[in-house]
C-alpha cells in the first residue's frame, strides 16, 4: 500500500536538507527558523533562542534562505563567548533541544493526522482515477492497516508508532530520549492519531460523501494545539505590553501593576500558561472566579495548601469550611483581567472580553472609618504610649519608659494635619518648611525620593499650634542633626518600605495598638484614618464646606477650574487659618507640652 506518511522530497542537496532548525507552527502555512542559545550565554542574551519567520511554505526556499541566518546567529553566539567554559559550550553546542509537551502534542497531531490526512486525500484521488478495481483494492488495504493499528493500540503494542516518533524526533531536531516520557507521549498520542488516520479512509472509501469525526483525543488534541499562544504571545506576554503602554500613559501606578499581574498570573495558571488570551472562553472565566471565591486570603502562604493547584486548594479549602475571600476582593481580581482583555480588545488581540457581565453584583467595599469623639481622643492621650509605658513591644502596659520617636509623633500629625499614616511616615527631614513665618509640611508626591500620595500630587499641611507646643519643630530639628551625622534623611528612618514600596508597619502598629487599650474590636473601622476623618468634622464645625476641606485634605480636584493654572488651591497662610480653626473642644493636650 502507498505510505501515507511519506515526506516531500528535497531538492538542497547540502547538509541542512535534514534541517532541525526549520519548524512550522499550528495555524501557520511559512516556516520558522530557530536556533537554541547555548545556556551558558542565556543570561546574557536573555533569550533561550533564536526564533524568525522565514516567510515561505516552500521548505526548499526556507531552507535556503535559512541558511545566512543560522549561519549569523552562530557567528552572534561565538562572538559573545568569552573564556574557556563558554568556549566548550559553544564548541560543543547542538541545535538540537528538548520539546515541551506543547511541542510534542504539536507534532503528533501534525504528522499523524493532519499532514496524513492530506497526503490521504492526494492518495484517494489517484486511485480513483485509475478505476474500482484499485479503489477497491485500496479498501481492502486500509482495512487490514486499520485493524492491524487497532489491535496493536489495544494490546499496548506501540512499535510501529516507535519507528514513526523516531523519525519525528530527527527530523524536528528534538533532543530526547526513547525512555524519556516526552518520547513516550509523542508514540501516544501518534498511535491515536494514526488509528484516527486509518478509520477516516475506510469511511471515506466507504462513502465520500459522509463528514468525519475523529476520535475525542484527537479533537481535545486539536484544541489545545489551535489555542496555544504564538511566541511572545502568551498571556502574560500581551500584560507586560498593556502595562508599559500604561505606565508610560501615567494611567496606572507601578505597584498597582504589579498587584494586577498578580491576578493575571492567577488566570493563567488555572487555564494554563500555554494558552492564547483570544482561546480564553467565557466559562472558563467564570469557573476562575467561583474557584477564587471559595479560596481564602492568602493560601498559597499557607502550608496546608502547598503543591495544590487552585481547584485543589478550593476544594480542599470547601471541604474544611474555610472561608473565602469576599465578592469584592474576587471582583477586584477578575478587573484586572477585564482590563487587560478590554486592552487586548482595543489592540486587536482578541475579540472579545470573556470578564464582560461576570462581576459579582456587590458595591465595593467602603469601609466605615468612624472619626474619634472627644471621649476616645482623651483615653488615647492619657494611653500608655504618651504617658509611659512598660517597654518596647508593650506599649499598651503602663510604665516608666517614654518616647518621642515614630510611634509617638505619626498619629499626633496625622490628627492635625488629616494627612494619612502612609504620608506620614514617609517623611524626610527636608520637608518641614517655612512660609512667612507659618511653619508646613510638605507632603509630597515625587517618585525619585519614593514619595507618593494617593492623589498623585504634592501638597501643603500647616503645623497646628497645639502640635508645635507639643513639640514637633523641635522634634524635626533634632532628627535633621542626627541626618547630618548618618546621611539617613528618613524623618523617620526606623519605618522601612516593603517589596511593594510601601510602608504599612505605622498602620499595622496603630491598629494593634488600639485594640490593646480597648478602642478597637473586628472591624469596626477604627484605626489612624479615623484622625483623618476626624479633622474634616472639626473643619465643618468651623464652618468650612467640603469644597475647602477637600483642598486640606489632598482629595483630587476635577473642576474645570482645577485644570487651569500651575498652582494647588490654597496658600500656607490660608490653610494655616483654617487649620488652626480645628479646636478639638473637649481634648486636653496640657500633658503632651
Amino acid at each position: 500500500m502507498p505510505r501515507l506518511y511519506a515526506t516531500q522530497p528535497r531538492t538542497d542537496p547540502s547538509p541542512m536538507s535534514r534541517m532541525p532548525f526549520l519548524l512550522k507552527r499550528a495555524g501557520s502555512q511559512n516556516f520558522y527558523a530557530r536556533m537554541m542559545v547555548p545556556a551558558v550565554l542565556r543570561p546574557v542574551l536573555g533569550k533561550r533562542e533564536f526564533i524568525k519567520s522565514l516567510g515561505t511554505s516552500n521548505r526548499a526556499e526556507a531552507e535556503l534562505r535559512a541558511l545566512p541566518m543560522i549561519a549569523a546567529w552562530k557567528r552572534s553566539v561565538r562572538a559573545l563567548s568569552s573564556g574557556p567554559d563558554n568556549d566548550l559550550a559553544v564548541e560543543q553546542y547542538d541545535a538540537r533541544h528538548s520539546p515541551t509537551m506543547a511541542e510534542i502534542e504539536e507534532a503528533a497531531l501534525h504528522h499523524g493526522y493532519e499532514h496524513a490526512s492530506a497526503n490521504l486525500d492526494e492518495l484517494l484521488a489517484h486511485k480513483a482515477k485509475l478505476g474500482p478495481e484499485a479503489f477497491q483494492l485500496a479498501r481492502e488495504r486500509f482495512g487490514q492497516e486499520y485493524a492491524a493499528a487497532s489491535r496493536r493500540l489495544l494490546a499496548g503494542d506501540h512499535s510501529y508508532w516507535k519507528i514513526r516518533a523516531r523519525k519525528v524526533v530527527e527530523r524536528r531536531g528534538w533532543n530526547i530520549g526513547e525512555d524519556s516520557a516526552e518520547f513516550q507521549a509523542l508514540v501516544d498520542n501518534l498511535s491515536k492519531c494514526g488509528v484516527d488516520l486509518f478509520r477516516r479512509a475506510l469511511i471515506i472509501l466507504d462513502d465520500p460523501c459522509t463528514e468525519f469525526a475523529p476520535s475525542v483525543h484527537t479533537v481535545k488534541l486539536s484544541k489545545r494545539v489551535k489555542e496555544r499562544a504564538g511566541q511572545g504571545e502568551g498571556i502574560l506576554d500581551l500584560y507586560d505590553r498593556y502595562a508599559a503602554q500604561r505606565r508610560s500613559e501615567g494611567k496606572k501606578r507601578d505597584d498597582t501593576l504589579k498587584q494586577d499581574r498578580k491576578a493575571v498570573e492567577s488566570f493563567v495558571s488555572f487555564i494554563g500558561k500555554e494558552r492564547s488570551l483570544a482561546s480564553a472562553q467565557v466559562q472558563e472565566v467564570r469557573e476562575w472566579r467561583n474557584t477564587m471565591a471559595l479560596l481564602p486570603g492568602g493560601y498559597t502562604k499557607q502550608k496546608a495548601y502547598a503543591g495544590m493547584s487552585m481547584k485543589q486548594a478550593a476544594s480542599y479549602a470547601h471541604g474544611v469550611g474555610a472561608k473565602g475571600v469576599s465578592p469584592v476582593t474576587v471582583n477586584k481580581n477578575l478587573s484586572a483581567l477585564s482590563a487587560l482583555c478590554a486592552w487586548a480588545k482595543r489592540e486587536g488581540y482578541v475579540d472579545t472580553n470573556p470578564c464582560d457581565g461576570l462581576h459579582y453584583d456587590v458595591k465595593k467595599r467602603t469601609n466605615p472609618r468612624p472619626p474619634f469623639d472627644s471621649a476616645q481622643l482623651n483615653k488615647i492621650l492619657r494611653s500608655p504610649l504618651f504617658t509611659g509605658f512598660e517597654r518596647n513591644g508593650k506599649e499598651y502596659l503602663p510604665g516608666d519608659q517614654q518616647t518621642r520617636d515614630w510611634r509617638f509623633w505619626v498619629p499626633l500629625v496625622c490628627l492635625f494635619t488629616g494627612a494619612r499614616v502612609g504620608e506620614v511616615a514617609q517623611l524626610w527631614v527636608d520637608d518641614l518648611g517655612d512660609q512667612d513665618g507659618t511653619p508646613y509640611i510638605h507632603i509630597r508626591h515625587d517618585e525619585a525620593r519614593r514619595q507618593r500620595t494617593k492623589s498623585g500630587s504634592s501638597r501643603y499641611s500647616p503645623v497646628h499650634s497645639i502640635l508645635q507646643q507639643i513639640g514637633f519643630i523641635d522634634f524635626v530639628s533634632t532628627q535633621r542633626r542626627r541626618a547630618d551625622c548618618t546621611g539617613d534623611l528618613k524623618l523617620f528612618p526606623e519605618l522601612v518600605v516593603n517589596d511593594r514600596e510601601q510602608n504599612g508597619r505605622a498602620s499595622r502598629f496603630w491598629r494593634t495598638y488600639l485594640q490593646r487599650i480597648g478602642l478597637k474590636q473586628g472591624g469596626d473601622g477604627f484605626g489612624s484614618h479615623s484622625f483623618r476623618h476626624g479633622l474634616a468634622d472639626q473643619l465643618r464645625l468651623a464652618g468650612y464646606l467640603d469644597r475647602d476641606i477637600e483642598v486640606v485634605l489632598g482629595h483630587n480636584q476635577s473642576t474645570v477650574t482645577s485644570g487651569y493654572g500651575k498652582l494647588r488651591q490654597g496658600t500656607v497662610a490660608k490653610l494655616s487659618e483654617m487649620i488652626e480653626a480645628a479646636k478639638f473642644e473637649g481634648v486636653s493636650f496640657d500633658h503632651l507640652c
